[in-house]
């Protein structure tokens, strides 16, 4: 690096800013990309591949916009995040044009590499060129939403419009058969427009926050939970103070069950109102399906990861003083702490799932709705009476395991999604570098499979492949669950009323998924919820004394 260049410089810190979440999404988008070409007909699997390319990369690099602080759930803390450019001898315009170019150029970059990598790889056409300027001016005009200001009620309306505008312009321009882009010469100027408008009002902007001409519109004591403090103090109710326990529930749901309980509400009344509202105006109808089934499993990853509360600022992660000097049992603490979190979720899933069902009997009145020549009214509704008739003629005890299944599988998540941010405080990107390996050992095993697929290797190769993975993860779970039970137990993290909680959950795990399977076959479910669950109060107390 040419340490005389400043600009040479700061390209260079933003790669290392970002180069584990490019190693992601790379990883990511050829996987699920090759994936979509190697078993489907050729138009249908260039249509998804190219799907997810683009959603891979049309994002801006949260590895930056979360230097601010805050949670991606809600769009991060607005403002410039490397806020540190602003003590250096370079003009604003100079280090906001290298950071807005770094990120728009970059994913561009990684898109053309990946979508050649696949054309070479399958021989299928995918557009490249043709959607370098959406690409590049979505990316432009994103960031100038999130940079030029501080205003979230700004960022929020912003990010909706332009989501929408650009959302529509790549589907009117998308072509399945075959798979091309092609947007006409206004659309063109149009993105090159607010491209320039984009850069202007983005240098104008951080130069007011470089000069202390911004004005904060949230108090900064608000800002710690990543919810609206008129949202958490919406509910006011005392702190018990007859017992440790109560005060500890009490603080869960004040900080964040509560919030996502009237989130869940907010949204199963806005998905009523999207079904409703899709009666008169049809263009509604596809949000009104799509929204839902995308976003539900999303309220579930985004907001039920971080039950320890881990903060981030400027690249550092840390746990607040309260929850490190608490005087209160780890085990305790961390199973609290998950099951509060777990139930909140479930309810807001169950509220949101409920609405949507419920919300589908406005189906009938949904006439005329005709896409690429064919009624789709009545398909969907033949699809909700499958489901009834399925769900309706269950069992008892079928519908118990599905719901054991599907209780426990949340808790596991979230027991998962506290872990994760705990490991990556202690340990750095280490466990992001182990979690690369899912990805890698895909890209290993995809190329085999295909040769199979199309009779250049026999199928034996790939059964013994596959064999030998599954037998070393399941020594690696097995060795990873001893480890943590001895050091756990040998650090005070684990107590033997949490392990015997842990085991039961895991057994009743097991049971509902194999209900009538053997030993050996219950015992491999087992180990799925049993080692986030385990892993959750050691890596607490991981983070609290070391």
């Amino acid at each position: 690096m040419n340490l005389h260049s400043p600009v040479v410089a700061m390209f260079w810190e933003q790669w290392r800013l970002t180069r584990v979440e490019a190693a992601q999404r790379v990883a990511f988008a050829l996987v699920v990309a090759s994936g979509a070409l190697a078993f489907n007909n050729p138009d249908k699997g260039a249509s998804m591949a190219s799907a997810v390319l683009l959603m891979a990369f049309v994002m801006f690099w949260f590895s930056i916009s979360k230097l601010n602080g805050g949670q991606m759930m809600d769009g991060y803390k607005p403002g410039f995040p490397l806020y540190l450019l602003y003590t250096r001898p370079v003009t604003t315009t100079r280090f906001v044009l290298v950071a807005l170019l770094y990120d728009a150029l970059s994913c561009l970059v990684l898109y053309l590499l990946c979508a050649a990598a696949l054309m070479l790889a399958f021989g299928q056409t995918l557009p490249l060129f043709s959607v370098a300027l959406w690409l590049v001016s979505g990316h432009l005009c994103y960031l100038a939403i999130q940079w030029s200001t501080r205003n979230r009620v700004v960022q929020w309306i912003g990010a909706i419009v332009f989501s929408l505008l650009y959302f529509y312009l790549i589907k009117f321009n998308f072509h399945t058969s075959p798979v091309r882009v092609e947007f006409s010469l206004a659309e063109n100027l149009l993105m090159l427009l607010i491209s320039v408008v984009s850069i202007i009002a983005t240098v104008a902007g951080v130069s007011r926050q470089r000069s202390g001409n911004a004005v904060e519109t949230v108090r900064r004591e608000a800002r710690i939970s990543g919810y609206p403090d008129w949202l958490i103090n919406a509910f006011g109710f005392a702190c018990p103070t007859s017992s440790a326990t109560k005060a500890q529930i009490w603080f869960e749901l004040k900080s964040s069950g509560i919030p996502i309980l009237a989130l869940g509400a907010i949204s199963s009344i806005a998905v009523v109102l999207l079904f409703a509202f899709g009666i008169p105006f049809p263009r509604l109808r596809e949000y009104a399906i799509g929204l839902p089934v995308a976003f539900l499993p999303l309220i579930l990853l985004l907001m039920g990861v971080n039950a320890f509360g881990i903060r981030r600022k400027q690249g550092r992660m840390s746990l607040s003083a309260f929850e490190a000097t608490q005087p209160y049992a780890i085990a305790r603490m961390a199973g609290l702490k998950i099951l509060v979190r777990s139930a909140c979720m479930l309810l807001a899933i169950a509220i949101v799932g409920a609405a949507f069902w419920l919300s589908t009997s406005l189906l009938y009145k949904w006439t005329g709705w005709v896409v690429d020549g064919k009624e789709v009214t009545p398909k969907l509704l033949q699809f909700r009476d499958t489901i009834a008739a399925t769900f309706g003629g269950q069992t008892g005890r079928a519908i118990l395991s599905l719901a054991t299944v599907s209780i426990l599988s949340v808790i596991a998540t979230i027991a998962a999604g506290a872990t994760y941010p705990a490991l990556r405080l202690r340990y750095g990107s280490r466990p992001a570098y182990v979690l690369m390996l899912i990805p890698l050992w895909a890209l290993g095993v995809l190329p085999l499979a295909i040769a199979v697929n199309r009779g250049v290797v026999s199928r034996s190769v790939l059964d013994m492949v596959l064999s030998i993975s599954f037998w070393t993860v399941v020594a690696a779970a097995v060795l990873t669950i001893i480890y943590l039970f001895w050091s756990g137990l040998r650090q005070g993290a684990l107590t033997t009323g949490y392990i015997c909680g842990a085991v039961l959950v895991s057994v009743a795990f097991a049971a509902a998924c194999l209900p009538s399977g053997t030993v050996v076959g219950m015992f491999l479910p087992a180990l799925v919820p049993l080692i986030p669950i385990i892993a959750a109060p050691w890596s607490l107390g991981r983070i609290r004394h070391t």
